[in-house]
Formats: C-alpha cells, structure tokens, sequence
C-alpha cells in the first residue's frame, strides 16, 4: 500500500512520520534522520539588514552600470544573476514578517542547503528574474518550496510564492515538465527537471500563495 503523502512538511510532521516510518520515500529517510538529529541550530545569524542591503544595493549599481555600457558600446555582455546569498536572505527577511521567523540563512549557520528553520524541513529558494526556466537537482530534498519573483525587481517590485509541497509530495513528482515526462520521470532517468514558474503556477495554483509583493525596503520586518 502507497505511504501516505504530506503537503509542505514541517519538522514536526516529519519527526511523526519518523516515529511512525511512513509518509517519507527511502531516498529521503537517511537525509531526514540526520536533518532531526541535529536540528538544534546556532541562535546567531550573521547575514543582517546591513549586510543584505550593502550586497543588494552594490549589485544593482554595478548592474546598471553594465546596462548602461552595454548601450553604448554594443558590446554582448552577459549580465549576472543575482547572487544566491542576496535572493535567499531576501526571502529569509521576507519569511520573518510573519510565514517563518525562525527562517535564517544556511551558510551562515554552517549548515547545506538554501535556509535552516524551526518550523520546516529544508526550505528551498529558487529565483528567477525573466521567463526562463529554473532547474532542480534530481536527487533535491526540500519539506516547502519558495519562489523568488525578480523579473520587475529593477522597478522595485519583489514577489515571493509559497508553494506548500514538499519533494514527496505526489502534486511535485508528477508534475508535467514536457508533453511526455513527469518530474519525477526526468529524476529517475538523473536528468536535471527544468522549467518555468508561470508553468509551475498553471499545473500547481491550488497550493501557491502569494506571500509578499512590494518593495525592497518592505521586506524587513
């Protein structure tokens, strides 16, 4: 018989689902009881307001200085995404206004992955500044999903999405990445799954929420 399946998994979900060995794959149970063996986290997150607005801001000068040169110079070069460190902390500040204050930022509590929280089994942050696809790692273990909206980020406008599923989840494994293949299809063949938010949105709608849609400034707190 199928294990049962869970929607976003919290650490207190997954610490019943351990003690009852159901609702999570064997590919993920090892990851699990090590996640919960050591989910007491340090109490001090150094990547503060100061030091998300000193990265974010420098970015964005230094990104419109190369549109500006690329405009007059014609030269074809290519712009950088923005760094992981900015959009992952600008989805923590975010998250503290109310969804996950206990959210803080993975590489500076020394641990993997994108964010470390009380509340949930390895978050994962995607963001995305244009239509394109995004990718996900055949063998990626998340408990809650989070999309970072940049593509008007230039405008000041920030738009951040909550999908409430996990990588167990059967809504996320079969989602349909081409006419032909699952998710989870193009994982078990160790391809990498890619594709597009607005595609994401259409197939999964009933467990998106909107969580924030406003400034940079706004995101704090």
């Amino acid at each position: 018989m199928e294990s049962p399946q869970y929607e976003s998994k919290t650490i207190e979900e997954l610490k019943l689902c351990k003690d009852q060995n159901k609702g999570i794959s064997k590919l993920n149970k090892d990851k699990l009881i090590v996640k919960l063996s050591n989910h007491i986290m340090p109490s001090l997150d150094l990547y503060t307001k100061s030091v998300l607005c000193k990265r974010f801001y420098t970015y964005k000068t230094n990104f419109i200085d190369l549109l500006d040169l690329k405009k007059t110079t014609g030269l074809p070069i290519r712009q950088e995404n923005p760094p992981e460190d900015i959009t992952e902390n600008i989805v923590k500040f975010i998250l503290h206004k109310g969804d996950d204050p206990s959210s803080k930022w993975a590489k500076s509590m020394k641990e993997k992955g994108d964010l470390v929280s009380e509340k949930y089994f390895c978050p994962e942050v995607k963001s995305f500044t244009s239509n394109g696809p995004s990718s996900f790692g055949p063998k990626k273990v998340f408990g809650i999903i989070y999309f970072l909206d940049l593509r008007k980020w230039l405008d000041d406008i920030i738009i951040l999405w909550k999908v409430n599923l996990s990588s167990d989840s059967l809504e996320w494994k079969n989602l349909k990445m081409n006419k032909t293949q699952t998710n989870q299809d193009q994982c078990n063949e160790k391809r990498r799954p890619h594709i597009s938010w607005d595609n994401i949105y259409e197939q999964l709608k009933p467990h998106c929420q909107q969580i924030y849609n406003g400034t940079f400034e706004g995101i704090f707190p």
